[in-house]
Formats: C-alpha cells, sequence, structure tokens
C-alpha cells in the first residue's frame, strides 16, 4: 500500500469520528472522555508496547535534542515576522506555538504505524521524538511563551495564576504517559524482565489508541472554521513554516549530525505534521487567539493529505 493510500485510510476512521457527531451517536462533550481515556489508559500502554524490547539508540537521542533545538530557532525567527507585521500579542503567542509544536502524539503515530509498519525502532523513533521533542517542549517552553502573549495576564505581572501556571508546567512530569515512558526505558537498560500476560495485556490496550486518536480528531473537525476570515497572513506563514519548512530543516539537521536510517525518516516525518491540538487548548487558557488555533490545526490536519505523501516520495518511501 503507498502512502497516499495509508494516510486516505487513516482520514477514512477520522471522518468517520466526524460522521458519528454529526448523526448525534457522538457528541463535542466525548471529547474529554476519549481523551482522558487516550491519555491515561491507552497510550501508556502504547508507550509501554512501542519501546519495550526495543533499543534506544544513539541516532533517535541525537534527532530528538536536533528537533528540540530547532523549534527554539524558529521561533526566535518568527519572532522576527511578527514583529514586521505587528502582530497583536495574542496573535503573536498563537503565531509561535502553532508554527513550532506538532502532532507527533495524536497524529503521529498512526501515521508512522502505517507508513513504516513493523519496522524495527520506528515506533520506538516516534514515542522518543514526541515525549522528548514535542511534549516536554510545549508543557514548559510552549506554555511560558503563552503566559507572555496571552492577554489572561499583565507581561510583567506575577499573580497567583501564574504561580499555578507554573506547577501546572511541572505536572507534565507526573503524566501516566510520561512515567511509563521512564520506566519502559529503565525496564530495557536493566533488562528487566516483563511476564507475557503484561506485556500481552499492554499490546490489548495500547491497539486502541490509533483508531481512538482518529475518532477523537474527527470530533474536532467543525467546518465552520475553514469558512473564517481572519488572520490570513499568519496562518499562511504558520502552514509553510510548520509543513514544508520544518521538515526540510529537519532533514539538513539530521544529515548534518549524521542521524541515518529509521531515525532520520522517522524524524522528519513526524517534523511535517500540522500543528498539535495541545496549542488550542493552551492558547485558550491563556488568552491567545484560540480561534487562529483551531483554524490552524484543522487546515493543517487536512493539508496532511497531500503533504505527508509528498514527504515520504522525498524520503523515498513508497
Amino acid at each position: 500500500m503507498n502512502v497516499f493510500r495509508v494516510v486516505l485510510s487513516l482520514f477514512l476512521v477520522l471522518f468517520t469520528g466526524y460522521l458519528l457527531k454529526r448523526r448525534g451517536i457522538l457528541r463535542d462533550t466525548d471529547i474529554g472522555v476519549i481523551n482522558r481515556l487516550i491519555l491515561d489508559v491507552t497510550l501508556p500502554a502504547f508507550v509501554f508496547h512501542a519501546l519495550y524490547r526495543q533499543r534506544v539508540t544513539a541516532d533517535m537521542v541525537h534527532a530528538a535534542w536536533l528537533f528540540a533545538v530547532l523549534q527554539v530557532l524558529v521561533m526566535a525567527l518568527l519572532w522576527l515576522p511578527a514583529r514586521l507585521f505587528r502582530f497583536p500579542r495574542p496573535v503573536t503567542g498563537t503565531f509561535l506555538l502553532t508554527a513550532v509544536y506538532g502532532n507527533t502524539g495524536f497524529l503521529g503515530y498512526p501515521v508512522v504505524q502505517a507508513i513504516f509498519g513493523k519496522t524495527e525502532g520506528a515506533m520506538a523513533a516516534a514515542v522518543v521524538y514526541d515525549q522528548f521533542s514535542m511534549a516536554l517542549p510545549v508543557y514548559t517552553v510552549g506554555v511560558a511563551v503563552a503566559m507572555h502573549y496571552g492577554s489572561k495576564k499583565g507581561a510583567n505581572d506575577y499573580s497567583p495564576q501564574q504561580a499555578i501556571s507554573w506547577r501546572e508546567m511541572l505536572s507534565f512530569f507526573t503524566t501516566p504517559t510520561f512515567v511509563v515512558l521512564i520506566g519502559t526505558l529503565f525496564i530495557n537498560a536493566l533488562q528487566v524482565p516483563v511476564p507475557s500476560f503484561v506485556s500481552h495485556a499492554a499490546q490489548l490496550v495500547a491497539g486502541a489508541t490509533v483508531p481512538l486518536v482518529l475518532l477523537s480528531l474527527g470530533l474536532m473537525l467543525e467546518p465552520a472554521h475553514l469558512r473564517a476570515n481572519h488572520y490570513y497572513l499568519p496562518m499562511v506563514l504558520i502552514l509553510v513554516t510548520k509543513m514544508a519548512l520544518f521538515p526540510w530543516l529537519m532533514w539538513l539537521a539530521t544529515g548534518w549530525a549524521g542521524v541515518q536510517g529509521i531515525a532520520r525518516l522517522v524524524a522528519v516525518t513526524q517534523s511535517a505534521m500540522p500543528s498539535a491540538m495541545v496549542n488550542a487548548v493552551i492558547t485558550e487558557r491563556y488568552g491567545c487567539d484560540h480561534t487562529l488555533a483551531t483554524l490552524v490545526i484543522v487546515i493543517g490536519t487536512l493539508f496532511t493529505l497531500i503533504v505527508l505523501p509528498v514527504t515520504a516520495a522525498l524520503l523515498g518511501i513508497r
């Protein structure tokens, strides 16, 4: 199956979620329940299953830190056009977040699993990149950026709300997925035996992650967002940066660092993911431009049908 058909099959499940919402079988209120189930149950099992007995290579680690460094550099560069075009502060916050932090988990995992199949190390690389190069930075640097540019606090004021926000940033390290990630890395390093019934149970639960993620994405689709007519310039800049410039820079950076094989292919594929859904949550919470964030996420997700097959073709993946 070629890459376009793989991506199309993923979108078929995604649009099934949208149709279930249109028919009233599922509702917007179900999104929170499904996402909580994913984040607290199936995703930790998915991380364990993806990493258990898998070797985390030096190439994966090198690509992960390159991914994180590129995010900071690109964000710094994007500050210039934001100043040049005099974007309002809430728009600037959303602009910086959505152009840098991609959907390497909710969409990235299904895409990597579908494109690379059972290629050794593919899912391990995807998990390492997602947790250390996206999830960790977005809940620390990303939240700090949103706090700075958002309208729910003064730019230079310290408040009890700000103190709570910093505690929220640190709470990432206690999430089930991150705890399981660290535990699994220790199990691998120390070669601790895991009973077969435990690994099999994790595999069964992990199998629910991809369809639940795609259904959740489908529930979030809203055609009204596509008719929005505000902020075309930042929207275009975000989409071009996130889905064209970023994978090209990642390809150059991994080549410069000598990262090869599946680690490099997965890193570039993950870097081409559209803006992460968590950006919508962060921008709404801290008073950045939530509408722009939602619009970019929806359109970027739809553009994946074109961007991923093109990226895969340039990488030589069929």
